[in-house]
């Protein structure tokens, strides 16, 4: 990473209703795995919501994991860019205030953070409930490899950059 480079996992979601906490536990796996590049913050954000602005206004990059219903089937994980977020509207989640909620007041900051995923995880159980439905169960671990590819992609593309100017 180059030292202005500010790279955060951010795991959204309610851990008391069943598949939406899939963001924290997949965060909180990537928090003791030793493939998680040097400097990149893994973050349980809960359901904090605004709370997490300060958080990831200052981000570079930012890799946020979340139960997403698209009607797809459930476990199935999916991955958004900046682009496709960007047309999220602002809507009450499960936990408060979603993601898209986060986005929008960026906006309303003129904060603007290019390098931004989404990557979510088709819940099928969201309602009370400490433990996650076996389809997004059987799906953490893709989960966890999706975002550390993200990671490795953004990390390698800096070390490039850095090889390039330099050459």
């Amino acid at each position: 990473m180059t030292e202005n480079q500010r790279i955060v996992v951010l795991g959204l979601g309610n851990l008391i209703r069943s598949d939406d906490g899939v963001g924290v536990h997949a965060a909180l796996r990537l928090m003791t795995d030793p493939r998680v590049p040097a400097g990149v913050e893994v973050i349980d954000g809960g359901t904090q919501g605004l709370n997490l602005l300060p958080v990831i206004a200052s981000a570079s990059h930012i890799v946020a994991i979340d139960a997403v219903n698209t009607g797809v089937a459930p476990g199935k994980v999916l991955r958004y860019e900046m682009a496709q977020l960007q047309a999220l509207p602002g809507s009450p989640s499960v936990h408060q205030m979603g993601f898209a909620d986060l986005l929008e007041a960026l906006r309303w900051l003129d904060k603007s953070i290019p390098n931004m995923v989404l990557i979510g995880v088709q819940p099928e159980v969201t309602g009370w409930g400490a433990k996650l439905s076996p389809a997004v169960e059987a799906a953490l671990p893709r989960l966890v490899e999706t975002v550390l590819g993200e990671l490795e992609q953004w990390v390698n593309q800096s070390v490039l950059r850095r090889v390039d100017v330099c050459a």
